[in-house]
């Protein structure tokens, strides 16, 4: 494809001459090659324009940038590179988000378990379905690992690509608060939006709540969204309902969707809802309140989408777990270990509040907290903590370039739970388990499906739930 195919729909200024074909996209120098159309990225740490003479010397025929640089090279010059760079990703890749029928999923908590909860939903009503988010890129049957949520706008479109090709009809993905702010949702216009929720995260980036919640808000507007599915128990979710047309759901407000006569129970939940005049029973294996929200997000979002309210339930009562989501094993002795995502305080109390509910015994807990990320929550986190746990084991979560130890004094200050430190995180987790007896449940946060630990800027493999079934197996 030839530079000016790509940059259709840009403004810009061309310093030199010449309209060269682009065999490849890249913000990465260590992935460029000869025929690459290269962008300079600002980012956290490093600045991609500071990087042109490489990219150029390894092949790249054109840099787009936000200002001149000193090269003979043909130079895009730009208002927004990462703005451009979403664009052109979606023309070099033939404009597939357009071809296909997306539903994203916004919101601080419960993102990967609608997703789950609504393209099992969507498949069983016969769609052919792709999944992009936090536990990675599903489609055809097979899973895709990705380091980001919601992946960067050149892998993002070429993956769009390549379920088109595959005959995927309907993709559900998660979008992060990043990808808003960081524009790689440009050029790509959602079906159906759906927000579950809003609460504290991802201060080191935004800095304050009005930031993040903004972030979020700006998202909802016609540019990225045809309807919105909202969470009308939130108060961000009313306001959100209120910009685009929208269906809402919840529990204790009204709205279009209400969830009713709710059963909690220690394996799962069902409760009472009309879905726009037909009554139905919805019961789900997934239990906890936070998941009456999360299969009832998806029960809306499948409504608007047109599908059936007897092929809702009956989906809904199909899914059996989501990896990393309160992700339960029982040890021989009865025990209850579980493996979940939780690392937002809001997120913790959700988890925390239904184990301590729902065991007899003591509750256990395994967590940390990630390095280089929101220093502001981890009080908050450890506060939550304390409230519901009766013994807490503090480890190593994602320490990235921060000492872990440092870390644990930051949580431990605000701990008034009884607690040890243990920060090899398999040994805390093997900890946990000698103490528990079979009234008890251990609570292992923080990481749920991930498949690696971050330390230094290298990712090693660690799983939680490989860690338990391994310890499991030595008993």
């Amino acid at each position: 494809m030839y530079l000016q195919q790509i940059l259709n729909g840009v403004s810009y200024r061309a310093i030199g001459d010449g309209n060269p074909e682009i065999t490849s996209l890249s913000c990465n120098t260590a992935q460029v090659k000869a025929g690459c159309l290269f962008f300079c990225i600002k980012g956290g740490r490093y600045d991609g324009h500071d990087f042109f003479r490489k990219a150029i010397g390894d092949g790249a025929v054109a840099i787009v940038c936000e200002h001149p640089v000193e090269t003979q090279a043909l130079q895009i010059v730009v208002e927004d590179v990462r703005a451009v760079m979403s664009v052109a990703a979606k023309n070099f890749y033939g404009c597939c988000a357009d071809k296909l029928k997306i539903v994203s999923i916004v919101g601080t908590n419960g993102k990967t378990s609608t997703s789950y909860v609504l393209e099992a939903i969507l498949a069983k009503a016969g769609y052919k379905t792709a999944l992009i988010g936090t536990n990675g890129i599903f489609f055809n049957g097979v899973r895709y690992s990705s380091s980001l949520t919601t992946p960067d706008p050149i892998e993002l479109h070429e993956w769009f690509r390549q379920m088109y090709l595959n005959k995927v009809e309907i993709v559900v993905m998660e979008v992060s608060a990043h990808a808003i702010a960081l524009r790689k949702m440009i050029g790509i216009k959602a079906d159906v939006a759906v927000f579950t929720n809003f609460s504290q995260d991802h201060l080191d980036f935004f800095r304050t709540m009005d930031n993040y919640r903004n972030a979020k808000k700006q998202y909802f507007t016609d540019s990225y969204v045809k309807n919105v599915v909202s969470n009308a128990d939130d108060e961000l979710g009313r306001e959100i309902a209120a910009l685009l047309p929208s269906a809402t759901y919840g529990i204790r407000e009204n709205a279009d969707i209400r969830a009713s006569e709710i059963a909690l129970e220690k394996n799962g939940s069902a409760y009472k809802v009309n879905i726009f005049g037909r009554s139905a029973i919805i019961t789900t294996r997934l239990a906890g309140i936070f998941n009456i929200y999360n299969t009832l997000a998806a029960a809306t979002c499948a409504a608007v989408l047109g599908v059936d309210v007897d092929t809702i339930v009956s989906a809904i009562g199909d899914v059996q777990c989501v990896s990393g989501r309160n992700e339960t094993i029982i040890r021989s002795d009865g025990a209850r270990i579980v493996v979940d995502f939780a690392h937002t305080p809001d997120g913790i109390a959700n988890i925390l509040d239904f184990l301590k509910r729902t065991t007899e015994g003591k509750l256990i807990v395994v967590f940390g907290c990630g390095g280089n990320r929101d220093k502001f929550k981890r009080p908050l986190m450890a506060q939550v903590v304390s409230r519901f746990a009766d013994f807490a084991i503090l480890t190593n979560d994602n320490p990235r370039f921060e000492d872990p130890k440092l870390i644990a004094r930051d949580v431990s200050e605000a701990l008034t739970c009884k607690y040890k430190v243990v920060l090899n995180r398999s040994q805390a987790t093997e900890y946990a388990l000698s103490v528990a007896d079979g009234r008890d449940t251990v609570a292992i946060l923080g990481k749920g499906a991930e498949e690696y630990q971050e330390i230094r800027g290298r990712k090693f493999p660690y799983s939680d739930v490989e860690v338990v079934q391994k310890l499991l197996r030595v008993d």
